[in-house]
């Protein structure tokens, strides 16, 4: 461990120190408004040879009003800026040659032109997907599929995403993925372990960014990567709101999904505030079928039919809202709140079979279910940024507090019938209820310091995170007894469990250009606790805490303009959830148990990547290969008993290896066209070392398209989606979520103020899970069907002074929006 903390540092200072020369020139430089002295988002920045005015590069302004260029050639340059209702700025020449070639512009201000705000539209698009250096974007307010929808179904569409029937997601083909809500852990996104993402709406998602390799800037947690839903933060001008409603059905009968959104920004001065409203309303049916097939001791076997029909509805709230303030000497405190509400009642009629050897029928019973729930989450944040003087880095401070509680209701009826399908004479029914509460608290706080070397192109940046996670589960079972009319304790199944996790966290980066050449390395130092406290039984299990070193390093060399071929490696880790770690049996299917393993082990992963990324006018493309090496793999299995029932539980394995290659293309042959393609495989090997579970391994892939049409004079957009997924390979069998195709129509009218739409999801009707438990004494197969085939009407209303839908895309060559 000495060993690398001093070949950091000795990296680190060295490399301060050597180089002093670039090949290229730097230029940079912030935007504001004349008026205001705010600053000025989208504003388009291009590059002009001095000679003749052609452009050699382009770039739009950030959200803190700054542009760079890097890399230029020696020559002598002007710059041209423009935005929309503001007055075109010319710079002097700027000459860089080996004696000058960094350019700090400072602050350019941009006059208003007069009038020219009342109404101004920029109708140029974004992608669906786009490729950045270290990160995949995916842009949900241009993907008509998933308006009416949730979080959930943007993951299915998201490239190398994948959930299976419990929501739980896995990327490039591995269930271990850091879900986080603008960057930070969430009880939204299920800080205890469940996934709630079903509850938060499309429409108040901006954008996905999915980080396969992060760097050590980013928390470690899990081994395929990091998957960043950031919500909408609207900073326009002036007064400015949309408002939808989106009404929908499966059937004529049933089916019924209602939705409205609404979105309001005022931005005036130096105060931005804004907020955002939807109510959902969704109902449908979850339905599965379940075969097991075991092998008694005494050769004789036993086989059990499940099939459930059920309901499902789901209604909730959703806001965010915040306020942004422009203070001076350029720092900027921010002030939101996000909060969801919701609730979930699912009913149930579960027939059970059970046949002997010779496939006669031995056991017939129903159990008939009603679970509610209920759902809060709100969440707490102050961010406080300060930029220093000639954009030569940043300080950022930032503290989040997250509030979860659900609370849930089970009301179950068991009915048995003799092998004829009559009542069985002299057996009363069974009768139980459950109440199950759940509290989730973290609180993150945070400090980045970024500071730039201008004379070396080189960029350092250090900062340090506590995470603190306190979670309660409380469960309280009985049962009715029929003799005195009451109901009963049921001490096996009612405990209290008490989980608490701390991590502390300290990282350090250096990254430098070296004319075509791009490197970064970075260690993050990290302490951690994670206590689970069986407090029913009076036991604490002292897991001992442990530190780590995640090392993360970054290579780029930059082939010719937009092209450019990238090296990375990152050390990552999986921490066993609280769910998993919670020992406590769960007896709401006595023939399905789930029981977790309170001295479950951290996975570790070690991480290489190797991208390509290719940018032309008509298309983009980038491809990746990558191997992950997993050691102690936290895994999900099955376990069999002698009296035929079965639970889900969680254990160390001892290894994974994994080697697969994904590419995603963006095609644009002319302007009324363009797709988004994304394909991933990968092959996998479970080593295991135990006896009863056999090393396998096995390959998988999906495959993704959205392609999208526009006419009408580019007033109206047809799009259609589909999605493949192939059988993926489990330490104990195949699982495999069939994939939908959409189809969307949206028509823009009054200048796109208005816009009225139309889409089905799930066209052919084939969305659904299947799984299968494979092993030398038993076999299990299982089908989940849920509503999945929906027509929908969608209307939307924007309303202010200005709107811009393409809020950073890249300028071409011509100077024009993609």
């Amino acid at each position: 461990m000495k060993l690398i903390y001093l070949l950091f540092f000795v990296l680190v200072n060295g490399l301060l120190v050597a180089q002093n020369s670039t090949d290229g020139g730097v230029i940079l430089g912030k935007l504001t408004d004349d008026n205001t002295s705010l600053p000025l988002e989208y504003a388009s920045v291009r590059v002009l040879k001095a000679a003749d005015s052609t452009q050699c590069a382009a770039v739009y302004t950030d959200e803190l009003g700054k542009f760079l260029f890097e890399n230029l050639s020696f020559g002598t340059y002007i710059l041209k800026i423009s935005r929309p209702g503001f007055q075109t700025y010319y710079s002097k020449q700027l000459v860089i040659s080996a004696s000058a070639k960094f350019y700090n512009c400072s602050v350019i201000r941009l006059g208003v032109l007069t009038g020219s705000l009342n109404e101004v539209n920029l109708s140029a698009n974004l992608d669906v997907l786009r490729v950045g250096i270290d990160k995949k974007i995916y842009n949900v307010g241009e993907d008509l599929s998933v308006k009416g929808g949730t979080a959930n179904d943007i993951l299915t569409r998201l490239p190398s995403v994948d959930l299976d029937q419990e929501g739980k997601i896995s990327l490039r083909g591995e269930g271990s993925v850091t879900i986080l809500i603008d960057g930070r852990p969430s009880s939204i996104s299920g800080g205890n372990g469940s996934n709630l993402l079903d509850a938060l709406p499309a429409f108040s998602i901006e954008r996905v960014e999915i980080v396969t390799n992060p760097s050590a800037k980013y928390d470690p947690d899990g081994n395929s990567g990091i998957i960043n839903i950031v919500l909408k933060k609207n900073k326009l001008k002036g007064f400015n709101g949309a408002i939808s409603s989106n009404l929908g059905t499966g059937n004529i009968r049933s089916g019924t999904v209602a939705e409205t959104n609404l979105s309001l920004s005022y931005r005036s001065g130096p105060a931005n505030i804004y907020g955002i409203y939807s109510y959902r309303y969704l109902d449908g049916f979850r339905n599965n079928y379940s075969n097991l097939n075991q092998l008694n001791p005494d050769g004789s076997r036993f086989i059990l039919d499940q099939d459930r029909i059920g309901s499902d509805l789901n209604t909730g709230h959703t806001f965010r809202t915040g306020v942004d303030f422009n203070l001076k000497d350029r720092q900027i405190l921010g002030f939101s709140a996000t909060g969801s509400m919701g609730v979930r009642d699912r009913t149930g009629d579960l027939w059970n079979e059970t046949y002997d050897s010779l496939g006669q029928r031995t056991a017939l019973w129903q159990r008939i279910s009603y679970d509610p729930s209920q759902q809060q989450n709100l969440d707490f944040n102050v961010n406080y940024r300060h930029d220093f003087k000639n954009e030569l880095g940043s300080f950022v401070f930032d503290a989040n507090q997250s509030l979860g509680k659900e609370g849930i209701q089970g009301y179950y009826k068991e009915n048995y019938f003799d092998v004829d399908s009559f009542p069985e004479e002299g057996k009363k029914p069974l009768e139980q209820r459950l109440n199950n509460k759940e509290g989730n608290n973290i609180t993150s706080v945070q400090a980045d310091l970024t500071k730039i070397i201008p004379k070396i192109s080189a960029r350092i940046e250090m900062g340090v995170k506590a995470i603190i996670r306190n979670q309660q589960v409380v469960t309280y079972s009985e049962t009715l007894d029929t003799l005195l009319n009451n109901y009963f304790e049921d001490s096996l199944a009612n405990f209290k469990y008490q989980y608490k996790e701390r991590i502390y966290s300290a990282y350090g980066i250096f990254g430098q250009q070296l004319g075509k050449f791009k490197y970064q390395g970075g260690l993050r130092f990290e302490q951690a606790y994670q206590l689970p406290n069986l407090v029913s039984e009076g036991k604490e299990i002292n897991n001992a805490p442990y530190f780590n070193i995640f090392p993360s390093i970054f290579l780029l060399y930059e082939l010719h303009a937009k092209t450019n071929l990238s090296l990375s490696y990152s050390k990552r880790i999986t921490r066993p959830s609280s769910v998993d770690m919670n020992p406590f049996t769960n007896y709401s299917d006595l023939f399905n148990l789930r029981v977790g393993n309170p001295y479950l082990k951290p996975e570790y992963t070690d991480s290489y990547d190797l991208s390509f990324a290719h940018e032309r006018k008509y298309y983009n493309v980038s491809s990746s290969f990558y191997y992950r090496n997993a050691k102690g793999v936290i895994s999900r299995v099955k376990e069999f008993y002698d009296n035929n029932t079965s639970a889900v539980t969680f254990m160390n394995i001892a290894q994974t290896h994994s080697l697969g290659s994904d590419i995603m293309l963006n095609f644009k042959p002319n302007s009324w066209w363009r797709s988004s393609i994304s394909w991933n495989g990968n092959y996998i090997w479970y080593l295991t070392n135990q006896s009863s579970l056999p090393n396998r391994e096995g390959y998988f892939h999906n495959f993704k398209l959205n392609t999208s049409i526009e006419f009408w004079k580019k007033s109206a957009v047809l799009q259609v989606s589909h999605t493949y997924n192939g059988k993926r390979i489990t330490v104990q069998g195949i699982a495999q979520r069939q994939g939908p195709t959409d189809i969307a129509l949206e028509k823009r009218l009054a200048k796109g103020k208005w816009s009225i739409g139309a889409r089905v999801s799930d066209i052919f009707n084939v969305q659904g899970f299947y799984f299968m438990v494979d092993r030398p004494t038993f076999e299990q197969t299982s089908t989940f069907k849920w509503l999945t085939r929906r027509y929908y009407l969608l209307v939307s209303y924007k309303f202010g002074k200005l709107e811009v839908s393409n809020k950073k895309s890249n300028l071409n060559e011509s100077g024009t929006g993609d």
